[in-house]
């Protein structure tokens, strides 16, 4: 069916419907024989929180499997996974990851600016980031360059 529709890119994620885990990464596995996958990690659910060995355990057997990239989930509202529900980055939870999965190979969805800004700072400015309504690409790209007060001093030589 996506080779007929003439896909190139899939997601698979388990974030709204409950996939067993192998199965999941069997998915992944076959649809990488043809397209390219991305596949998304955590939930949409905010009481099911997912420790960071977790998250760690599940990117790695996703990439494994085939993923191109694996997308950390926050949903549109940027209030789940890692972030709190107030959007504040779960920064014990992402520098964890960090350690162990390499960083060109995750997206960060970071829909609130302030979560754009902090990946820019942690990461750099070609940093994956996800989950940008379409009116805010502009202001984030000019917020990766420098162009915005957020991110000015991010370029300045010290």
């Amino acid at each position: 069916m996506v080779q007929d529709a003439g896909l190139k890119h899939v997601e698979v994620s388990d974030g709204s419907i409950s996939i067993p885990h192998a199965e999941k990464c069997g998915y992944i596995e076959k649809l990488a024989k043809h397209v390219t996958v991305l596949s998304e990690v955590g939930s949409k659910d905010a009481a099911h929180i997912i420790p960071p060995y977790k998250w760690i355990e599940l990117m790695k057997a996703e990439l494994e499997a085939g993923s191109q990239y694996v997308i950390a989930e926050a949903r549109e509202a940027g209030n789940v996974g890692i972030y709190r529900s107030s959007g504040e980055v779960r920064e014990g939870l992402v520098q964890e990851i960090l350690t162990q999965i390499p960083q060109d190979k995750i997206i960060w969805e970071a829909p609130q600016k302030a979560q754009q800004v902090y990946f820019l700072e942690l990461c750099g400015c070609n940093v994956n980031l996800g989950n940008i309504a379409p009116n805010e690409v502009i202001p984030l790209e000019a917020t990766r360059v420098g162009l915005r007060g957020d991110t000015f001093t991010f370029y300045l030589d010290q």
